[in-house]
Formats: structure tokens, sequence, C-alpha cells
């Protein structure tokens, strides 16, 4: 938790510090800003049919013109909506010579890197900040603007004094442009645990989720604010009105200061399977009837399954009953297998993002993750 002592002593050090960055605060061009909504409504869709290869959704046009016009905006939307589409098709109406950042902070570190690796297929740099990450090369590359994406968990925000030197310098401050939550439910669930009412929360209880709620992280909403009007943006798929409610008092926000856009939450071209298990979970035989020969179906033609299991020995045993309705005996000992790949929790990650990419590139069609 930033305390007012550690605050002055970062401002001090950035006083000390040679900042690389704008003399004043980065702004859209006057000739967008003071347009007539219907004006700006083709504008933002024009831009965005020539960025991107979908077609911009009604909501996400709108978000965009609210961000324009510097008011705070929740997203209320589905998993595979495009929310964050939305952060990006806002960055690109800056010139991109003047390096303009966005701040998106994360619950998790994991979501972070695959944000970052979204960002770079598109030519748009990006980091996730971590408390491993964090060196002094870092912060120069990010004060140098290399950076226009800026992902982080609400530790490093909270607790790196080398990112409370960054935040509160002026180069970085006047480089900024929007401040992105993603997954805001999350800002609910902290605010819980730091008032104290989070005891009867299940994951709250998990072991491998008390790093994630910490009593410190209901004080976000003071430092996300202490942006100087930067416009706030709030992204989330599941959030009840008392959540909401919630979010909003956490982050010392009324109603009337934020613009809502409510997309589809449904996902209907997701259907879920109900499967009556007849073997143990132990034997995985039950995958024995989703799995045709392969005589019958070849390896390319199968639909792309991700299977998670709790252990080591269970994807194993998984990717053997796998082999065994595909009538591959062995199969599972096949580290070139073009029928399904497995990782652990302990696989290196140049192995795991190789696993990812050749998944996405249908190399093979299962992927089987040991999931703690």
């Amino acid at each position: 938790m930033l305390t007012r002592s550690l605050a002055l002593a970062a401002e001090e050090a950035v006083g000390s510090t040679r900042v690389e960055g704008t003399s004043k605060r980065l702004e859209l061009c006057p000739s967008i800003t003071k347009m007539e909504t219907t004006e700006l409504y083709d504008f933002v869709k024009t831009k965005a049919q020539e960025l991107f290869p979908e077609v911009p959704k009604e909501l996400q046009i709108k978000c965009v013109m609210s961000l324009v016009q510097q008011k705070n905006s929740f997203v209320l939307a589905g998993t595979g909506y495009g929310k964050s589409r939305i952060a990006e098709m806002y960055y690109r109406l800056f010139p991109q010579e003047e390096k303009g950042m966005v701040l998106v902070l994360n619950p998790l570190d994991s979501l972070g890197n695959n944000q970052v690796e979204e960002k770079k297929r598109v030519g748009i740099p990006a980091i996730n900040l971590t408390t491993i990450n964090m060196t002094p090369q870092t912060e120069k590359e990010i004060m140098r603007g290399d950076y226009a994406f800026v992902y982080l968990s609400p530790e490093v925000l909270l607790n790196s004094s080398m990112f409370h030197r960054i935040f509160f310098s002026p180069g970085f401050r006047n480089r900024l442009i929007l401040v992105v939550v993603d997954e805001a439910h999350m800002v609910y669930v902290w605010g819980l645990v730091a008032s104290g009412k989070s005891k009867k929360l299940i994951s709250h209880a998990r072991h491998q989720d008390r790093a994630v709620f910490q009593p410190l992280y209901g004080e976000l909403g003071q430092r996300l604010l202490a942006t100087n009007g930067i416009p706030l943006l709030l992204l989330s798929a599941t959030c009840r009105p008392q959540a909401i409610a919630a979010i909003l008092v956490s982050l010392k926000i009324t109603a009337k200061y934020m613009s809502f856009f409510r997309g589809e939450m449904a996902r209907p071209e997701i259907t879920i399977w109900r499967v009556p298990m007849k073997a143990s979970l132990t034997l995985c035989n039950d995958l024995l009837q989703l799995f045709g020969p392969s005589s019958c179906i070849p390896d390319q033609d199968l639909v792309p399954t991700l299977i998670y299991s709790t252990t080591r020995h269970l994807t194993m045993q998984v990717l053997t009953v796998i082999n065994r309705a595909r009538r591959n005996p062995g199969g599972q000992n096949n580290p070139y297998s073009t029928l399904a790949r497995r990782y652990h929790s302990c696989t290196g990650e140049l192995d795991k993002q190789e696993i990812v990419d050749e998944f996405v590139d249908k190399v093979f069609q299962s992927y089987l993750a040991q999931w703690r």
C-alpha cells in the first residue's frame, strides 16, 4: 500500500531522474473531439473498418465515442464479445508518433501475458509488468515510450516502488491516454476482502487464490483515479447490479459520472453437453465414447479439444485413453503426435508457448493441460 511518505519519495526520485516524454498531456486532435455525435460515430466506425478485419459492433463504437469525450465507461458483455478491442480502437485514434500509452489492470499475470501476445500479433508493442521483470531497463523502456499497452497486476500497481516512480513521473502521465480495468468484477471481490465481508467466499479459502485476494487491493480506487482526468474503462462479463454498485463505491465514482454499455451476455454459438459418467474419474474411460477410431475420422478432421486434468498422472491417463479410442496403441508416448499433446504446470514457458501456437495452427487437435 502506498503511504504518503512513499509517494513523496517517489516524486522526489522522479525529480532526480531524467524523463523522456512530452511536455504536456497527450490529447486527441481538436478536429476529432469537436465532432458532432453523428460525425464522430461515422469517423470511429470508418477508422475501425480500416484497421481491423472484423466489422465493429455498435457498442464498441459508442464506447469509443464516450472515451473520446473523456467519460468513464463500464462495458458489460459476454466473453468473446470484443471488449478488449475497445481500448485498441481508442488508442488508434492518436498519432502513433506521439507514443500514447494505455494502462491495463489484470487480476492475474497469465491474463496479461495472453493480452501481450495478442497485441504483438497486430503490431502493437506491449509489456506485462511483473515483480520479476520490473528492472531498471524496463523502467527506461517505459519512460521512453517503447510500449503502447502496459499490463500489470494490482500487486505491481500498489506495491512496486519502481512502478510508483514511473506512475508519478510527468513523462508517463503525459503519455497516458486510458486506464483499463479488465475483469472489473474482481474490484468488487477485493473490496469485500478489504471490508472483511469475504469470510463466506469459497474462493477466498482456496490456497491458490490467497495471493490474489489481498486486503490492500481494496484501495485500488484512489490509485486508479489519481491520473488527472484520464478516462477509466471497466470491462466485465460477470457483474451483478450489487457488484456494479459496490465497484462504483470502491472507485468513488457515482453512476452519474459513469457511462454504461451493455452487450450480449450469452454466447449462442457455444453449447454445453452433459455426458453422464459411468466409469471412475481415475480411469477416464468415459472419453472412449467421445473419440472414434482414426480409420473413420483422421486426426486433422477432429474437433479441436481442450482437456483439463488435476494431476500429471491423470493427464497421462487421459492421453492413453484417447489413443486407445483412436486405435493407436502407444500413441501417448509420441511427442510429435498429430492427435494430442500435453503440458503440465511445471512445463517450461517456451514449451508452453510452442504447444499453444501449434494447437492454434492445428498441428494437433487435442490439448491436454494439468490444472492445479
